[in-house]
C-alpha cells in the first residue's frame, strides 16, 4: 500500500473510530439525563400512597397470612451466581416459588423495604428467617437466615412487570420521587440502578393504585454510600458516617459517594423536610418491629435506629 493510500485508509478509521467514541459518549450521556416528570396525582399515587398511621412494620404489606413457612423443607431449583449477596430461587409448600438472599444483604433489605413502606412507598411482601432446611442447596442445613420475596404472591394479583428509571421514569423532578432518593441517601444505599427498581401490575387498585412503581433491592443498606463493594450493615460505618454536608444555591449536597449523583443535583431543603417529616411520624414501636423483622439484636438495632431519628431531626432542621 502506497504511504498516500495508508494515510487515507488510517483517515477514514480514524474518522470510523471517532464517530463510534462520540456515538459511545452521547449514549452513555443520554442514559444519565434526567428527564423532567410530567406525573398526575393519579399517577403519583403509583409511587407514593399516604400510609395508614399504624402500619405493623413487623410482618409488613402481606402480613403474617403470606409469610414463608419456617418449619418447611424448601427445595432448590436455581442457584445466584451474581451480585453481591449469594442466593437461591427456590420452592416450597404450596407451590410458592420464593427469591432467597443471604447475608450481609437479608437483613438490611428487609429492615429497608419495612421503612419505606412505613412511609409511603409501594413494596412487595419481604420476610426474614432466621434458620431454615432446604433440599439440593450447596451447603449442609440450616441453611444461612435469608430474605424471602415470593413470586407471585397472593396480594391483589401482584406481580412484577418490569424495571423503571429515576433518571426518565414517571417521578423526575417530584416531591415524592425527591424524598424517595433522600430516604436512599439517609439509608446508605447507592445502588439505584435502573434494574433496582420493579413495576409492578395488580388485579385490583390497592394502595391506590393498579400499577406500582417499587424501589426493590435495597440490601446495600445501614453502611455507606460507595462505588466499589460499599459497606453494608455496619452499624459503627452508619453511626459514623454524616447525612447533610450543606446547601449550595437552594439544593442540599449530601455526603454520598456512589454513583449516580447527578440524581441529587435538584433536592431541595423542601424535598429534604418531606420525607423526615414522615419518618418522624414513626413510633418507637414501629422502629422496633422494623429492625425485629430484619433479626437484629436489640441493642444493635437501638444504634441504627438512634442514627436515623438524629438524621431525621438534621433533615428537618433544614431551612
Amino acid at each position: 500500500m502506497s504511504s498516500l493510500a495508508h494515510g487515507l485508509h488510517m483517515s477514514r478509521r480514524m474518522r470510523r473510530n471517532g464517530l463510534l467514541l462520540a456515538t459511545t459518549l452521547a449514549l452513555v450521556a443520554s442514559c444519565h439525563t434526567v428527564i423532567p416528570s410530567t406525573s398526575t396525582p393519579g399517577q403519583l399515587a403509583e409511587l407514593w400512597h399516604l400510609p395508614d398511621p399504624d402500619r405493623d412494620l413487623f410482618w409488613g404489606v402481606g402480613g403474617q397470612r403470606l409469610a414463608p413457612d419456617a418449619t418447611a423443607t424448601y427445595k432448590v431449583i436455581d442457584v445466584k451466581k451474581i451480585g453481591f449477596s449469594p442466593g437461591m430461587t427456590v420452592v416450597g409448600p404450596g407451590d410458592r416459588h420464593w427469591s432467597v438472599k443471604f447475608p450481609p444483604e437479608a437483613s438490611t433489605e428487609v429492615v429497608a423495604s419495612r421503612i419505606l413502606w412505613g412511609v409511603g412507598y409501594h413494596q412487595p411482601p419481604i420476610y426474614y428467617i432466621g434458620r431454615w432446611d432446604a433440599e439440593r442447596a450447596p451447603d449442609k442445613n440450616p441453611q444461612l437466615p435469608a430474605r424471602f420475596r415470593e413470586s407471585k404472591p397472593d396480594l391483589h394479583g401482584l406481580d412484577a412487570k418490569g424495571a423503571w428509571s429515576y433518571y426518565r421514569g414517571p417521578f423526575v423532578g417530584t416531591r415524592e420521587q425527591n424524598g424517595l432518593l433522600v430516604l436512599q441517601v439517609m439509608l446508605g444505599n447507592s445502588d439505584l440502578k435502573d434494574e433496582q427498581n420493579a413495576i409492578y401490575k395488580l388485579d385490583e387498585p390497592f394502595e391506590g393504585a393498579r400499577t406500582w412503581y417499587v424501589a426493590r433491592d435495597l440490601g446495600q443498606s445501614f453502611g455507606r454510600t460507595g462505588v466499589f463493594d460499599a459497606p453494608r450493615g455496619d452499624v459503627q460505618i452508619f453511626e459514623q458516617t454524616p447525612f447533610i454536608k450543606g446547601i449550595v444555591q437552594g439544593h442540599v449536597r449530601f455526603d454520598y459517594r456512589g454513583r449516580h449523583g447527578v440524581l441529587l443535583e435538584h433536592i431541595t431543603p423542601e424535598d429534604v423536610r418531606w420525607i423526615c417529616e414522615k419518618l418522624a411520624k414513626l413510633t418507637d414501636r414501629q422502629w422496633d418491629d422494623a429492625f425485629r423483622a430484619g433479626g437484629y439484636a436489640p441493642e444493635v438495632a437501638g444504634r441504627f435506629i438512634r442514627r436515623f431519628k438524629q438524621k431525621t431531626q438534621e433533615g428537618l432542621a433544614l431551612r
